[in-house]
């Protein structure tokens, strides 16, 4: 009977000592998020150092409404008075550049239950330190963005198009001698240019016989007249 309520006291701590974490996808005003857009976005949140468990906490989520928001629940924190709480959080998208790319997040405890904390979120940089430490003389600051209401996300810019299937064997048109007389629009106009002048005469005889009897009697014509004037 004991042992059930130290267990029980153990999983209260547990739950006890549990954050959540909000953010928002803004497009802006030119842009609206759709179900397609719902899909293709996805973010991380992993625990980095000083794990009170055996292992540390990762997690994947998507946004739960058109309205761009998500959020990261039951997030384990260590307990203790003043104990800090390391994360990074991703995001991804197969349609836009993401920024903040890369966030650090930290949770300190107010009180020994942890039901009280500060928590703050800083913009990461690549090849910076993730967070400042007590054995580097000079730790690199970084910037500090807005947690509350929640953590902003923004497109940079339009991701660029993935290629995922390459064709092996190009054609006679992409490759060779043929596709020196293709490989600019001018030229490409020119080639269209010549076979529309062979091809329209053969079409015109097949569909109106009389108007092209007409047309080469004219072109005749023309012929004998310009003759005649090299004669005389």
């Amino acid at each position: 009977m004991e042992m059930r309520w130290i267990w029980a006291f153990i999983s209260l701590l547990s739950v006890s000592f549990a954050a959540t974490v909000r953010g928002r996808l803004d497009l802006g005003p030119q842009l609206n998020i759709t179900r397609a857009t719902v899909s293709r976005v996805h973010f991380w949140l992993h625990q980095i150092g000083n794990y009170s468990e055996g292992h540390g906490y990762s997690s994947e989520t998507q946004l739960n409404d058109l309205d761009g928001n998500f959020q990261f629940e039951n997030i384990p924190l260590n307990p203790g008075l003043n104990a800090t709480t390391h994360f990074v959080m991703y995001s991804s998208s197969m349609d836009f550049n993401l920024k903040p790319n890369r966030i650090l997040i930290t949770f300190t405890n107010l009180d020994e239950q942890g039901e009280a904390y500060d928590v703050k979120a800083h913009r990461n940089v690549f090849g910076k330190e993730f967070f400042p430490s007590p054995d580097i003389a000079y730790p690199e600051e970084l910037e500090q963005i807005e947690v509350s209401p929640y953590i902003k996300i923004a497109p940079i810019s339009a991701a660029p198009m993935r290629v995922y299937y390459q064709q092996r064997n190009k054609g006679i048109l992409q490759s060779g001698p043929l596709a020196k007389l293709f490989d600019t629009r001018w030229k490409q106009a020119g080639v269209i240019t010549l076979i529309a002048l062979v091809v329209f005469p053969i079409v015109l005889e097949k569909l109106d016989p009389e108007t092209a009897k007409a047309v080469k009697e004219e072109q005749q014509r023309r012929q004998r007249l310009k003759y005649a004037a090299k004669e005389e």
